[in-house]
């Protein structure tokens, strides 16, 4: 080879420069493993081989807002005392999938009929309704729970109602707190619920809509995590829900979830679960109504 062909160099690709580095890098078996287990303790989700690409996909997202370049810098990052509190929450968020509509599984709202609300009220204290949405999401479920309530409500007023929304993930809250969607996510809410509590902007071009404020302001929003050893409720409620969640956790923390759940509801409440979702209520006090909807028995 002459020297002249050996001074050659291969030119660089520039488009291939052009690509991020977090887009490129790959997440191996072992790390995956390291992040199958920080998901399962710290949100009490197992994830199986299946949802490796699902979770390389989204955790890119944090190697770009992280500036790391690979994901084992990410999980030793995870698991210093510093980016558990810088990063832990981003994680989380990242991870936990939120899927929610308007009058989702609508059996459960149609049970909640005006007498059945009253029965409720009347076997709790008489003055107020209290629901708790366990796992909010993004809020649709909390507020057709509103509209359900609000509407049950007959004149003169001679009780109220209040709702404690909490979920895992304080991105998703923000969300449900500013109470924003877009039109064509109300499609499913009643004609009638929706010239009562669905506001329109005055921009007629503007596809964005806001539940109506007599509603917001009996929704409370909190964090929690279902896998703590003990919730920070102070009431207890007359309806819980918590749908299409335990699905994601094992057997046995399913079980354990919904007898913390129970402590929470006054005998006689409701438990209403998602129609994917599954418990072993003959060790817990409650009782099947029907499609997953179960009632508070005494201890």
């Amino acid at each position: 080879m002459s020297s002249a062909s050996a001074s050659l160099k291969v030119p660089l690709d520039p488009a291939a420069d052009a690509i991020p580095q977090w887009t490129r890098v790959e997440l191996s078996d072992k790390t995956f493993e390291v992040l199958v287990k920080l998901v399962y303790d710290n949100c009490g989700v197992s994830l199986s081989r299946v949802k490796k690409t699902m979770l390389e996909t989204r955790l890119r997202r944090r190697l770009q807002a992280t500036g790391l370049g690979d994901f084992e810098s990410y999980v030793r990052l995870l698991q210093t005392p510093a980016g558990k509190t810088s990063e832990l929450q981003s994680f989380v968020d990242t991870v936990v999938t939120n899927e929610t509509s308007f009058f989702r599984e609508r059996a459960h709202f149609d049970y909640l009929t005006p007498a059945e609300v009253q029965r409720l009220v009347e076997n709790g204290d008489g003055r107020s309704l209290r629901a708790w949405s366990a796992a909010c999401s993004s809020g649709q479920e909390v507020y057709t729970l509103a509209m359900v309530l609000e509407a049950a409500i007959s004149q003169p007023r001679l009780w109220d109602w209040q709702i404690l929304a909490t979920d895992i993930s304080v991105k998703i809250l923000t969300a449900a707190r500013e109470a924003i969607y877009r039109a064509e996510d109300v499609v499913p809410v009643p004609q009638a619920l929706q010239e009562r509590f669905i506001l329109r902007s005055r921009d007629r071009a503007s596809e964005a809509v806001r539940i109506a404020p007599e509603l917001r302001q009996r929704v409370t929003f909190g964090q929690i995590n279902l896998m703590h050893s003990e919730y920070r409720v102070k009431s207890k409620m007359d309806i819980i829900f918590l749908r299409n969640v335990l699905i994601y956790f094992e057997p046995q923390v399913q079980h354990d979830v919904v007898a913390k759940l129970c402590r929470h509801l006054r005998p006689g409440g409701l438990l209403i679960l998602g129609h994917s979702d599954t418990t072993r209520s003959g060790r817990l006090p409650l009782r099947l109504i029907r499609g997953n909807i179960y009632e508070r028995l005494e201890d």
